[in-house]
């Protein structure tokens, strides 16, 4: 097998690093993009059910202490 020269490794590696640049920047968007999707979900859940006066005026406060012990892994703000 025959060896790469300099100039070839630097290539390799310069296309590598950019490939994988780009495949981290895409999945973030996707994240972010997902992420935002669930927020807006999430807010006008709340928003619909608050104007339906469905919620007390302590509903949200519970609703964050309940999330916060399902899922204690994940940060939930607190409101």
């Amino acid at each position: 097998m025959e060896q790469l020269n300099r100039a070839e490794y630097v290539d390799a590696v310069k296309a590598i690093k950019e490939a994988i640049q780009i495949s981290r920047y895409r999945a973030a968007k996707l994240v972010n993009k997902e992420v935002l999707a669930l927020y807006y979900a999430v807010g006008k859940y709340i928003s619909l059910n608050s104007r339906n006066a469905s919620y007390g005026s302590s509903a949200l406060r519970v609703i964050s202490d309940q999330l916060q012990q399902a899922i204690p892994s994940q940060k939930v703000s607190r409101i």
